[in-house]
C-alpha cells in the first residue's frame, strides 16, 4: 500500500509512514510493538498519533478516596468572636450559651462576663446578670471593670450603699480608672451629694478628659453648686478637646447657661450651632423655642417647636412630646389652637 490511498483516510505522514514501516518488517517484529510518536496532525499540533498496533498507555490508577480531615474545636478566641457576632444578631440565647462555655474554658477573660450580665441585663434578667458578676469577680477578684459594673447595676437598683461600696473597691482596686468616678460622681449628684460628686468627677476629668465628664461637671456646677463661672469654663474645655467643638450636649448646655444668665443672643448661639451639629438633637429646638417664645418672638418660636416636631428621629419617629405640647400651648395662648 502506498502512502496516497493512507493519506486519503485523513492520516498524516508520519503516520502514514510508520504504517508501511511495520509491513514492511519481518513478521518477528510484530511481537515488539512500536511505541506512540508524536506528530503534527489535523488535530492539532498537541495531538498524538499512535502507528497501528501501538500499544494504547494504561489510564493512572485511581487514587482511594481519603478520609475526611478530622474536626478539631474551635479556640477560645473563635469561640469569642462567633459569640459576639450571635449576640450582634440578635440571637442572644445561643450566644449566651457559647459565652457561659467560654467562661468554663477561659474564667480568666472578663470580657466574658461583661459580655453575659450584658445579654441578662438586656433580658431584664437582673439576678442573673449580678449572679454572673459576682461569678466572675470570683474567679477574677483583682479585675476593677467587674467590680465596677456590679456597682453600676447596684446603683440601676437603687441598692445605693452597696453601689457605694463596690465604687469605692474598684477605684482601690485600679486609681486610675477613669470610668468609676464618672459613674461613681453621678450617683452622688442624682442623690444631692453635690459637693463629692463634683469631686468624684473632677477627679475622673484629671484621669482622662473627656466630653461625657466635662458635660456633666458642668452641668452640676452651673444648676446645683452656684458656680457660673467655673461651669462656663468647664463647658468650653470639654468644646476644645479634639473633635468635641461641634458636641450638642454641651453647646446646649452652654445655650441653658447663658440663658439663666440673661445672655439671650449667646444662647441662641449656642442652640443654632447644636441644632445644626445634630438636627436630631430635639433638646436644642425646645430649650431655642422657648427661648424666643419668652422674648416675644412668636412667630420665631413656632417655627423653631414646628422644626423640632417634625424632625425625623433616629428611631423613625416625629419629635418628643414636649415640643408638641410647648408649641400648642403657645399657640393656644395666643388665640391659634394648632
Amino acid at each position: 500500500m502506498t502512502r496516497a490511498p493512507l493519506l486519503l483516510l485523513g492520516l498524516s505522514t508520519s503516520c502514514a509512514a510508520a504504517y508501511l514501516a511495520s509491513v514492511a518488517a519481518p513478521r518477528a517484529s510484530l511481537n515488539r510493538l512500536p511505541e506512540a510518536r508524536p506528530s503534527v496532525s489535523i488535530f492539532g499540533r498537541d495531538a498524538t498519533c499512535l502507528a497501528v498496533g501501538a500499544a494504547i498507555p494504561s489510564p493512572p490508577p485511581l487514587r482511594s478516596a481519603q478520609p475526611p480531615a478530622a474536626t478539631t474545636s474551635p479556640t477560645a478566641p473563635e469561640l469569642y468572636e462567633r459569640a459576639v457576632l450571635l449576640q450582634q444578631m440578635r440571637r442572644r440565647d445561643e450566644s449566651l450559651r457559647t459565652f457561659e462555655r467560654l467562661a468554663e474554658l477561659t474564667p480568666g477573660d472578663g470580657r466574658v462576663w461583661m459580655r453575659m450580665m450584658t445579654l441578662h441585663k438586656l433580658e431584664r434578667r437582673w439576678g442573673r446578670a449580678e449572679a454572673t458578676l459576682r461569678r466572675g469577680i470570683e474567679a477574677l477578684p483583682q479585675n476593677a471593670l467587674l467590680r465596677q459594673a456590679l456597682g453600676d447595676l447596684c446603683r440601676e437598683r437603687q441598692r445605693w450603699d452597696e453601689a457605694r461600696a463596690h465604687f469605692a473597691q474598684a477605684a482601690r482596686l485600679d486609681p486610675q480608672l477613669r470610668s468609676v468616678y464618672d459613674s461613681w460622681g453621678r450617683m452622688e449628684a442624682s442623690l444631692g451629694r453635690h459637693t463629692l460628686a463634683a469631686e468624684l468627677l473632677q477627679r475622673g476629668l484629671e484621669l482622662e478628659p473627656t466630653a461625657r465628664t466635662y458635660h456633666a461637671l458642668g452641668v452640676l456646677q452651673d444648676s446645683k453648686l452656684g458656680q457660673r463661672d467655673k461651669a462656663r469654663e468647664t463647658l468650653r474645655r470639654g468644646l476644645r478637646l479634639p473633635d468635641e467643638h461641634r458636641n450638642p450636649q454641651l453647646l446646649h448646655a452652654l445655650g441653658k447657661l447663658e440663658a439663666a444668665a440673661g445672655n439671650a443672643p449667646a444662647a441662641r448661639a449656642h442652640y443654632l450651632a447644636a441644632i445644626d451639629a445634630a438636627p436630631s438633637f430635639t433638646m436644642a429646638h425646645l430649650a431655642l423655642g422657648k427661648l424666643e417664645e419668652g422674648l416675644g418672638r412668636y412667630e420665631t418660636a413656632a417655627r423653631v417647636y414646628a422644626q423640632g416636631a417634625t424632625t425625623l428621629q433616629p428611631d423613625g419617629g416625629m419629635g418628643p412630646v414636649q415640643l408638641w405640647q410647648s408649641w400648642a400651648r403657645m399657640e393656644q395662648r395666643r388665640g391659634r389652637p394648632l
